[in-house]
């Protein structure tokens, strides 16, 4: 039964997810590149903020992508019965799953690694991320396609909070939430905050001061 207009899943919030998801893997692809290149300094300090960055994002994208695979499937399923396909989406998972897990390894040893044979490893690690890039790109797209429709005509608000309940509950804040102010809108931006009132200004100033200074680390600034 499609929801009623009263009750609609708000998408912003898994629309920002897949944003930052591909935002990251092509801005730390192109960084990588050029550290690789010679054209972009990066002493053992910023190699390891780089590397450790790049591990939190594996964790995100795997806890975003599991409760995609544990929660939301089956409550697009219960919701939309055969009008929804998920088995396409659920492959693209098992493929990016052993890239993730190669990131994950690569971006270790980029950390650890002596000046001299940084720029070499730094360049494994930019195609590594060129792959994830490429895999999120298509999978986020197919995804939204097949799944926003759905959730819009079939999935209440309530069965809809499961699916974010679940998403918040073992993400790290202190990580995602500097990656939301880089990657909202303005107007994006204007309504969070009008949603959230004071609690949300304070909470996202916080941890934007402290997304900066990680970010001036990552960048060598």
């Amino acid at each position: 039964m499609p929801p009623t207009a009263d009750a609609s899943p708000d998408l912003l919030g898994i629309t920002i997810a897949h944003r930052a998801m591909i935002g990251d893997a092509r801005r730390f692809a192109d960084m990588l590149e050029g550290i690789a290149q010679g054209s972009s300094p990066c002493d053992r300090r910023r190699a390891g903020a780089i590397a450790a960055y790049l591990g939190e994002l594996c964790d995100s994208i795997h806890h975003h992508h599991t409760i995609e695979d544990e929660v939301m499937w089956q409550i697009l399923i219960d919701a939309a019965g055969g009008a929804v396909d998920v088995h396409d989406l659920q492959d693209d998972h098992a493929h990016l799953d052993p890239i993730l897990d190669q990131l994950r390894s690569t971006a270790i040893e980029f950390g650890e690694e002596t000046d001299d044979s940084r720029t070499q490893v730094a360049g494994a690690l930019a195609n590594v991320l060129e792959a994830l890039h490429e895999l999120l790109a298509e999978h986020i797209a197919d995804e939204e396609k097949v799944v926003f429709p759905v959730v819009e005509n079939y999935v209440s608000a309530e069965q809809w909070k499961v699916v974010e309940d679940a998403a918040r509950k073992g993400s790290s804040m202190a990580f995602e939430v500097p990656r939301i102010g880089r990657y909202i809108t303005r107007r994006e931006r204007t309504r969070i905050l009008g949603e959230g009132g004071l609690p949300m200004r304070l909470m996202l100033r916080w941890f934007e001061w402290t997304g900066a200074r990680r970010e001036r680390r990552i960048t060598g600034r």
